[in-house]
């Protein structure tokens, strides 16, 4: 029993040791950020609410991770101690894909379906707007399961340079119940469906082929939609009305 309660006294001893010495008081906040815009180390730090000079064993780490996790443009956090005298905060930012004119402004939309934060003026003119979506979505601010695998479309698109068109040409997506339509910035009308990533993604790279066909027959211009709902083989096109010459 001696033993024991020996034991207990230098236990309790090494720690309040620990929690006094000067040699584990936090002198340093390191902080990493993967693909920062809106994001800067010094808004991190203060999120974080770190003060240098607390005693390492005494800051609650998932405290300090719940208090970024507030920032909306805060997309994941990670937290840790690095002994002697520093913790180190790595924060992904929020990447958006699309935006969405509700009554309380303009939105932008994550990869997930989330309307996460107000849009910046900067970004009006850089994402596709979605079009169609029913009021539960816009009040509860985020988007049906159903929306899903053309979110990671756009997702998949914004990351990709070789395809047609790209992400930059796309304005907006219209949903409808059995699908959407993309519109491009020179207002060519494409029809597609589809239920999954894979599908969507087989459909825009069919897509892309027409296009690079249409660029080298010189008809792009000429064609006002394509619709792609159809077999894997198969597009149909909607030309436009020839002018009259007057």
């Amino acid at each position: 029993m001696v033993a024991i309660l020996a034991v207990l006294a230098g236990g309790i001893a090494a720690s309040r040791l620990i929690k006094t010495s000067p040699y584990f008081r936090l002198q340093k906040i390191q902080v990493e950020l993967k693909g920062a815009r809106f994001l800067d180390k010094a808004k991190i730090i203060k999120l974080s609410g770190l003060v240098l000079g607390q005693n390492l064993f005494e800051i609650d780490l998932d405290q300090v991770k719940n208090r970024l996790e507030q920032d909306p443009w805060v997309a994941e956090v990670f937290v840790a101690r690095k002994y002697p005298d520093t913790i180190y905060l790595k924060a992904c930012e929020e990447n958006p894909v699309a935006m969405v004119a509700t009554p309380k402004g303009i939105w932008l939309v994550n990869r997930k379906g989330v309307l996460f934060a107000r849009a910046p003026h900067q970004l009006l003119k850089e994402l596709p707007a979605l079009v169609g979506l029913s009021k539960e979505e816009i009040k509860r601010r985020r988007l049906s399961v159903s929306r899903s695998a053309a979110l990671d479309l756009l997702a998949w698109l914004k990351e990709k340079e070789d395809v047609v068109p790209p992400y930059a040409n796309i304005s907006q997506l219209k949903f409808e119940p059995d699908g959407f339509w993309l519109l491009t910035r020179d207002a060519l009308r494409i029809r597609f469906s589809g239920n999954t990533a894979q599908e969507l993604r087989q459909a825009y790279r069919k897509l892309d082929c027409i296009l690079v066909y249409l660029y080298e027959t010189n008809q792009y211009a000429r064609v006002k939609a394509i619709r792609l709902d159809y077999p894997a083989d198969k597009a149909a096109f909607a030309f436009k009305k020839a002018r009259r010459k007057s």
